[in-house]
C-alpha cells in the first residue's frame, strides 16, 4: 500500500511539473533551448553552449575565450534535474542587442547533487532557433575583458 501511495504521489508531481508551461509550442521550444544550454554548461561543453549564444553576443567573446572563462568557474555538483517553471514574453534591454529586443524569459529550477536554485534566463528567436543571451552585466564585462567573472 505504501508503495502504491508513493507511486501515486510521484505521478502527481510529474503531472504537475508537466503542466507548469502553457500549451504554446514557442514557450516549449524556448524552455527546451534554455535546458539544452544549462545541460551543456553542467557537462562542461562550454563551446557547445557558446554555439547557441546569440550571434551579436558571440561578437563580444570568442568561442575559445568563453570556453576558457567558463572552465575557470566551477559549477556546483552533478546535475539531477532541470524543471522549466515558467516562460513569458519579455522585452530585453541588454548590452549588444537592440533596445527592447523581443524575447522569452524562462524561469528554471536546477537541482544538483550539491545544491538547488531557481534562475531566469532569456532566449531570442534567431532564424529558426532560440538563442540565449548574456546578462547585461556579463555582456558589458566581456566587452571589457576576456572573463568578467
Amino acid at each position: 500500500m505504501a508503495l502504491a501511495r508513493t507511486l501515486c504521489a510521484l505521478a502527481l508531481v510529474a503531472l504537475a511539473a508537466g503542466c507548469a508551461l502553457s500549451e504554446d509550442s514557442e514557450d516549449h521550444e524556448a524552455g527546451a533551448a534554455v535546458k539544452t544550454v544549462l545541460e551543456k554548461e553542467y557537462f562542461g561543453d562550454y563551446g557547445g553552449a557558446w554555439d547557441l549564444l546569440h550571434p551579436l553576443h558571440q561578437r563580444l567573446v570568442t568561442r575559445n575565450e568563453y570556453h576558457e572563462c567558463r572552465r575557470s568557474i566551477d559549477v556546483e555538483g552533478t546535475i539531477q534535474s532541470i524543471v522549466i517553471l515558467d516562460v513569458k514574453e519579455a522585452q530585453l534591454n541588454v548590452y549588444g542587442l537592440r533596445s527592447r529586443t523581443p524575447a522569452k524569459r524562462v524561469r528554471v529550477r536546477v537541482v544538483t547533487d550539491e545544491s538547488e536554485y531557481s534562475a531566469t534566463y532569456h532566449v531570442v528567436p534567431v532564424a529558426e532557433s532560440w538563442r540565449w543571451v548574456l546578462s547585461d552585466k556579463a555582456a558589458r564585462g566581456f566587452k571589457r575583458t576576456d572573463c568578467p567573472a
